[in-house]
C-alpha cells in the first residue's frame, strides 16, 4: 500500500549526514502547490545546529507559500492579510483608521504568536487585560478585529475554527440615556441667542440644525446646498456625506454618511427652513468655517462647551440634540428612521430617555397611616 502523502505545509523526518565536516540536514516537504520535495540546510557547526536552520527554513517556507495561511502562521501576518484582504479600502476612512490602532496593539500584545497557539483561554486573558488597561470599548473593538482575523484564518483551514466565539463577553456598564424635554430645547434655544448677541459666534443656525433634524454634527457640517429643497412641499434636506479629517490634509467631506442606512431624506420643520432661508450662502456649504472650508466638529465643540459655562447645561453636548430629537418622537420606527439606524434596537438602547413612573399605589400606602 502506497504511503499517503504529506499534508500540505508540512515536512517529514529530518534526516542529518555528515560529509567531510559539513553536517547537512534535509526533510522531504510538501508544498502548497501539492509537489512534495527535498530541502537541505548545512552547518559547519554541529548536526543540531544544521538541523535547526532547516527547521527554521520550513518554518519560513509553509508560513510564507502562496496567500494562503496555516497553523505557523503567526497572528501578525495573519493580520496583515485580512487588511489587506477584507478591510483597506473597503471600510469609512474613520472605521478603518480605529481598525488600524488596534491592529498595532494586537501586533504589540500578541503578534508574535503563532495561530495553532491561539487559544481561547489565551484570548480571554488578553481581553481582559486590554480592558484593564485601555478600557472596555477597546476591548470590545479589539474582540472584533480578532474576530475578523481569526474568522478568516479559519476559513482559510488555518483554524479548526474560530476561538474568539467563546470568551467571555466584555462588561460595559450601561448609561441612563439623558436628553432634553421641549421646555429645556426651548430654553437652550434662548441661552444660545444671548449668548450669540454677545459674541457674534455661529452657533445657532447648526443648533438649531441639530435640534430639527437629529442629524449628527458631522453630517450637519457635511450639507451642501445640492442637498437642500426648500421649494419641496414639504421642504427637505439629504444626508449625502459627513466631515472627514485626514492628517496632513485636514477637514473634507467623506461623499458617503456614517452607514448605508444613515442616507436619508429629513423633512425640515418650518422653523429650520426660516433660518436656512434667510442664511446667506457663497460658496456649497450650508455651514463652512469663516473661510469658507469645511467647519471642523472638535471647534464647534470647544465654542460649544465655552458658551454653556455658568449655566444649567454644561453636560449638553451636540449629541444630546440627537438624543432628544430620538426621545421626542413617540414612535421608536419613527425615531429611528428620522435617526437613520440600521433598526429600533439601536434607538431603544442609546437614543431614548426613559422616565420611570412608579404603580399608583396609594391605597395600599395609605393603609400605612391609618394603622394607629
Amino acid at each position: 500500500m502506497p504511503r499517503p502523502p504529506l499534508p500540505i505545509g508540512t515536512w517529514g523526518r529530518i534526516s542529518t549526514v555528515t560529509k567531510n565536516g559539513v553536517h547537512v540536514a534535509s526533510a522531504r516537504v510538501r508544498d502548497f502547490d501539492g509537489v512534495t520535495r527535498e530541502i537541505e540546510r548545512t552547518s559547519y557547526k554541529s548536526k543540531g545546529n544544521a538541523e535547526n536552520i532547516l527547521r527554521e527554513a520550513l518554518v519560513d517556507r509553509t508560513r510564507t507559500g502562496g496567500d494562503d495561511l496555516t497553523a505557523e502562521s503567526t497572528v501578525l501576518v495573519a493580520g496583515a492579510k485580512w487588511w489587506a484582504d477584507e478591510i483597506e479600502g473597503q471600510k469609512a476612512f474613520n472605521t478603518e483608521r480605529r481598525y488600524s490602532e488596534v491592529l498595532d496593539i494586537i501586533n504589540k500584545g500578541m503578534g508574535g504568536i503563532r495561530l495553532r497557539e491561539v487559544t481561547t483561554a489565551r484570548l480571554d486573558s488578553y481581553l481582559r487585560t486590554i480592558a484593564k488597561t485601555r478600557g472596555n470599548a477597546t476591548a470590545k473593538v479589539t474582540k472584533t478585529v480578532l474576530s475578523g482575523i481569526l474568522g478568516m484564518a479559519a476559513r482559510l483551514d488555518a483554524l479548526q475554527s474560530n476561538p474568539i466565539r467563546d470568551v467571555g463577553r466584555i462588561q460595559k456598564a450601561k448609561k441612563e440615556v439623558r436628553a432634553l424635554t421641549l421646555e429645556q430645547l426651548r430654553e437652550m434655544r434662548g441661552i444660545i441667542a444671548a449668548v450669540e448677541q454677545r459674541t457674534h459666534g455661529d452657533l445657532w443656525d447648526p443648533m438649531n440644525m441639530m435640534m430639527g433634524t437629529g442629524a449628527r454634527i458631522g453630517e450637519v457640517f457635511a450639507f451642501r446646498r445640492v442637498d437642500l429643497d426648500l421649494e419641496a412641499n414639504p421642504p427637505t434636506v439629504t444626508v449625502a456625506g459627513t466631515t472627514l479629517w485626514k492628517k496632513g490634509e485636514g477637514m473634507s467631506i467623506q461623499t458617503h454618511p456614517k452607514s448605508s442606512t444613515s442616507r436619508r431624506e429629513l423633512i425640515l420643520p418650518p422653523f429650520v427652513v426660516d433660518i436656512l432661508a434667510a442664511r446667506e450662502l457663497d460658496g456649497e456649504l450650508l455651514f463652512p468655517s469663516l473661510r469658507g472650508t469645511v467647519r471642523d466638529p472638535n471647534n464647534f465643540r470647544k465654542q460649544w462647551r465655552s458658551a454653556l459655562e455658568g449655566t444649567p447645561y454644561t453636560w449638553v453636548t451636540p449629541h444630546t440634540f440627537r438624543k432628544s430629537v430620538g426621545s421626542l418622537l413617540e414612535n421608536v420606527d419613527d425615531a429611528s428612521a428620522q435617526l437613520g439606524h440600521s433598526g429600533r434596537a439601536v434607538t431603544e438602547a442609546h437614543y431614548r430617555m426613559r422616565t420611570h413612573k412608579a404603580p399608583d399605589l396609594r391605597a395600599q400606602l395609605q393603609a400605612i397611616g391609618e394603622a394607629s
